[in-house]
């Protein structure tokens, strides 16, 4: 996997750079599938993923017994790089109750 990505202008949030390799989670009972992430803000982070299909919301993990674990929504591709943005807990809150609503 490339480990060299374009500047994509300013930034709201300061990155740090990792290069370090982290598990992305498709779902919860779903096998951890490797990924690297490439650099991480207090909002969310730039992930290396090759050509793995991502689902809109997903689990990463920061180290592989997942002591450091976020939830994550797809902000953006760019061939085998995506951008994820951190849910918090309140916006998993109220999405729970919104589809809670859509099926009653």
């Amino acid at each position: 996997m490339a480990r060299h990505r374009k500047d994509l202008g300013e930034r709201k949030h300061v990155r740090v750079e990792l290069y370090k390799q982290g598990f992305l989670i498709p779902a919860p009972d779903a096998p951890w599938i490797e990924c690297q992430i490439l650099d991480v803000s207090s909002h969310g982070a730039c992930l290396e993923v090759g050509g793995l299909a991502v689902p809109e919301l997903f689990g990463l993990a920061f180290t592989a017994k997942g002591e450091v674990l976020r939830v994550c929504s797809l902000v953006w591709r760019r061939g085998e790089l995506i951008g994820a943005r951190f849910v918090t807990a309140k916006e998993l809150r109220q999405g729970l109750r919104l589809a809670e609503q859509a099926d009653a």
